[in-house]
């Protein structure tokens, strides 16, 4: 287990297992704003605070990061996961040892 999450930490720039470990972080950053409850703060939108204890300052600022996040999970993950998967099988199917 220790190998393969040091094999993902130092992957190759643009290569399938890169493409997983920033659509993993962005999984863990998305997880981690939803258990925080930073989603009650894109109440702004509509505009109202999310949080009358913290200002209208920090709710926006907390609503404007779970929005990036949110738009990064929903947008980015799927395309990240794709591009490795292509990635993988065209490196496969065009791979050296496969002499024509």
């Amino acid at each position: 287990m220790k190998t393969r999450l040091a094999t993902l930490w130092h992957a190759e720039f643009f290569s399938a297992t890169d493409f997983l470990r920033h659509a993993i972080f962005i999984i863990a950053f998305y997880t981690v704003a939803q258990l925080a409850g930073l989603r009650e703060f894109t109440s702004f939108l509509s505009g109202t605070m999310g949080s009358v204890n913290l200002g209208w300052e920090i709710s926006g600022l907390f609503g404007i990061g779970y929005i990036l996040v949110y738009l990064a999970f929903v947008v980015l993950v799927p395309i990240l996961i794709l591009a490795a998967g292509i990635l993988t099988l065209w490196r496969k199917l065009l791979s050296p040892n496969d002499k024509v």
